[in-house]
Order: structure tokens, then sequence, then C-alpha cells
């Protein structure tokens, strides 16, 4: 999956968002992905650094490596921490059919990643969360 240069550590720090962005954009339509389709990346890329810099380090600041890069017909974004053990999938889905004003805060930031993600995965491996997302690029 990865080619020269498709990797980026950085601290897991809100105010890196657009160094974030800039990455997954440049890499993506590098890759061929249309701008439609990087637009859903993005979306799916700041949503899962938000989630990073808020909770997986309660204790202080850490850092968050993105890689990414092409297999066959699909960009692979992949975000590694060291934080508070987090499995999306496990997540239960957002009260979406609530008014937003009777609905339990949080959730819509993954339930947008779900949603703009062709293949989702997460795995704990010595100490450290592996978040991969796939998109189909066709």
């Amino acid at each position: 999956m990865k080619d020269p240069g498709s990797e980026i550590r950085i601290s897991a720090d809100i105010d890196k968002l657009p160094l974030l962005c800039g990455f997954v954009e440049e890499h993506s339509e590098a890759s061929g992905c249309g701008k439609a389709r990087t637009n859903g990346m993005l979306l799916a890329a700041e949503e899962a650094f938000v989630n990073i810099c808020r909770y997986s380090y309660p204790k202080g600041h850490g850092e968050v490596t993105v890689s990414c890069g092409r297999e066959d017909n699909f960009f692979i974004l992949e975000f590694i921490d060291e934080g508070v053990p987090f499995d999306i999938l496990s997540a239960p889905e957002p009260e979406l059919e609530l008014d937003p004003d009777q609905r339990s805060p949080g959730g819509l930031g993954i339930f947008f990643i779900r949603q703009m993600t062709d293949r989702l995965s997460y795995r704990r491996v010595d100490g450290r969360n592996f978040l991969t997302m796939a998109f189909n690029c066709r």
C-alpha cells in the first residue's frame, strides 16, 4: 500500500487539521480519485482525527501517524495512535430518528465515517490503535 512520502506523523492537536487535510487531498488526487470522492475522504479523515485529538489522549498530547496509498481500486487511509483503546466498529449508531435536542450527544462523527467509507476496520496491537478506512475510487 505505501508509496514513498505516503505517511505523516503529527501531534494530536486540532490545530494540525489543515496539515492532515492537505496531506489526504494531495495523495488522493495523485492516486486518481475524483474530487467528490476526495471530499468524502476528507470528511471521514477530519472526523477520525478530531476524535483522536479529543478523546485518545486524556492526560496530555500524543501523536498520530496517518498513512495512505492505493490498493487496486481503493484508496486506503490508516490512522495509528497510542491513546486510549477505542473500537469504532463497536460504537452504537446515533439516534437519528430523534430530534437533535432529544438525542444523546456525540456519535455523528462516527456515523459520517461509516457512511463515507467502503470498508472500515479497527485493531489494537502492542498498545496502538489502528483505524483503517478504504474508499473505492473507480
